[in-house]
């Protein structure tokens, strides 16, 4: 069983639409796969692979203040001493903005009263989708303004490997989050092999860059695939002196094609909906070079 993930650095490359194509090609060439969207901000996977969620698991990843208002007696230490500007006084008693509070305790320790505890919070949930071709797809979700998303991501990934041993499958595919950030951090660990997807701008190009020192961090063998690649041919040449100076090989390149936007509204993989379009045999490109790439690790 091997592990895929897909990064990108930057948001809005593309890489949710590989992603989505290249698990609907390995599906289709008859192997084993599941699925995992381990963007927890933004969980977007599963409106294009579709299918019925089956179950759902919350998460803790992160603690709160909570205030015991009859011990409370509205002094204000605490008030006084949050760094996070958490707290108010409300009616003579402490109240807890939840959305600003990081749960480090500092409350609970100056509190005269004892009247603060710090409790696990649900951060966010965790669901098994059984998508409409019949692979299963693990997708997170971080609830608003909580924290520990790269917990949510381990979570993810965890459930995703139980199902794939329990299953037998071939592969696990995940769709990472944008940026470089603990929830990316968290997707590539462990992983075999990532695909880092690029669009040809300065602020892509510089987030490649960042995201594939993760990939080197974690000894993870990674390629590039250019999106988008006709849209700034100065830019396109650039990533592409950049990878040959970083000894990292480029996939493959997918034209701007507008018919990916129409299978995204279709709620459809682009090689599914459109298999003839430029976009998809490009894909189709990609995919068989992967294939040759995983045999070999």
């Amino acid at each position: 069983m091997k592990e895929i993930v897909i990064v990108s650095g930057k948001g809005g490359v593309g890489k949710t639409s590989l992603a989505a194509s290249l698990i609907f090609l390995l599906f289709r060439s008859g192997f084993k796969v599941v699925g995992a969207d381990a963007d927890v901000d933004a969980p977007n996977l599963a409106l294009i692979l579709r299918g019925e969620k089956i179950e759902s698991k919350p998460i803790r990843a992160s603690e709160k203040a909570f205030i015991n208002s009859d011990k409370c007696d509205g002094c204000g230490i605490c008030v006084e001493r949050c760094k996070f500007m958490a707290l108010n006084i409300e009616s003579g008693k402490a109240v807890v903005n939840r959305f600003l509070c990081e749960g480090c305790g500092v409350c609970k320790l100056v509190c005269p009263k004892n009247a603060v505890e710090i409790k696990d919070v649900e951060s966010g949930v965790v669901a098994t989708i059984r998508t409409r071709y019949g692979f299963p797809l693990i997708s997170g979700r971080l609830h608003i303004g909580e924290t520990g998303s790269g917990k949510i991501v381990n979570a993810v990934k965890a459930l995703a490997r139980k199902l794939a041993e329990e299953e037998k499958s071939d592969f696990i595919f995940v769709d990472g989050p944008p940026g470089v950030g603990c929830p990316v951090i968290s997707a590539i660990a462990g992983a075999n092999y990532a695909i880092a997807v690029a669009e040809p701008t300065p602020t892509a190009l510089y987030d490649l860059d960042r995201v594939l020192w993760i990939t080197k961090h974690f000894k993870c063998p990674s390629v590039i695939v250019i999106n988008k690649a006709d849209m700034d041919r100065e830019m396109r040449n650039k990533i592409i002196e950049y990878a040959e100076y970083n000894n990292v090989e480029v996939l493959g390149e997918i034209p701007l094609d507008m018919t990916v936007p129409y299978s995204v509204v279709n709620a459809m993989p682009i090689v599914e909906y459109a298999p003839e379009s430029e976009a998809s045999k490009s894909i189709k490109a990609v995919y068989a070079k992967l294939l040759k790439i995983l045999d070999s690790l």
